[in-house]
């Protein structure tokens, strides 16, 4: 038991002071450019959350209707996938990637698609 404790104890005071050096290591600086990485400040909206935040008026103020109006418009033909994403990419909801994501767009659309099944 004694061991047990013993062994306990020295694992914890090992952990404890490597921790603080690990921690104290210099910031690295990567160029965005080569980590092809969307910054920060474009938050990449996922298919469904991106026409659930159409269908809620998100994208209003840019010329998108919400609700039913959504709705018809897509029935319509006046919306479609296309148009949305690069509301969402002015926006900044999306990277610009996602206009040439043919993945992306299908789901977008099959998204709209769902919203007049429901």
């Amino acid at each position: 038991m004694k061991r047990l404790i013993f062994g306990s104890l020295s694992l914890l005071l090992m952990s404890a002071t490597t921790a603080p050096a690990i921690k104290a290591q210099p910031p690295v600086a990567i160029d965005p450019a080569e980590a092809r990485v969307v910054p920060s400040y474009i938050q990449q909206t996922t298919p469904v959350n991106l026409v659930s935040l159409a269908y809620r008026g998100y994208f209003k103020n840019q010329g998108i209707s919400s609700y039913a109006v959504l709705i018809a418009a897509h029935q319509s033909g006046e919306i479609n996938a296309q148009e949305l994403v690069q509301v969402a990419v002015e926006a900044n909801r999306v990277s610009a990637e996602a206009l040439s994501d043919s993945g992306y767009l299908s789901a977008v659309e099959q998204g709209l698609r769902d919203l007049q099944d429901d």
